[in-house]
């Protein structure tokens, strides 16, 4: 079996497919903000006080997320050597985020509780596959990126 190399580069595919990927998940951020502040039933899998304190706790933490994503978004569609920066900083700020969101979750059972718990476990998978997936893409085009245009 032949693999094919792996490649290093910033292609125009590569780079419009991330771009895509930042801003879906600072619009995920931004929907799911909005279902909270309209109807914490939408999401909420647990109804103790201690529960949406803790939630209410991410507001300026997912908005600086977003702010990230975004920034890292434009900076890579402009080809600005700045693109770096802003790419380590949404994946290291999102994986900060994950890891206290799991923790909780797993000191707390929030997950195996209910039905509504296994709901919590979807985005905590999906920010954990994106945080994995923007480093393994960032990081070895960390000199091209760099270089901007």
């Amino acid at each position: 079996m032949v693999l094919a190399p792996y490649r290093t580069e910033v292609t125009e595919r590569g780079r419009r497919r991330v771009v895509g990927a930042l801003l879906t998940g600072a619009v995920l951020l931004v929907v799911s903000w909005a279902a909270w502040l309209l109807d914490r039933s939408l999401l909420a899998s647990d109804t103790r006080p201690a529960y949406y304190e803790y939630e209410a706790a991410f507001a300026l933490a997912d908005a600086w997320l977003a702010f990230l994503l975004v920034a890292a978004a434009r900076s890579l569609r402009a080809r600005r050597a700045t693109a770096l920066l802003w790419l380590l900083a949404a994946g290291g700020a999102s994986g900060f985020l994950l890891a206290t969101d799991v923790l909780y979750n797993l000191q707390h059972g929030v997950w195996f509780a209910s039905q509504r718990g296994l709901l919590e476990l979807v985005p905590n998978l999906a920010t954990g596959a994106g945080t994995i997936a923007l480093f393994a893409w960032t990081w070895p085009r960390r000199a091209q990126l760099l270089a901007g245009d």
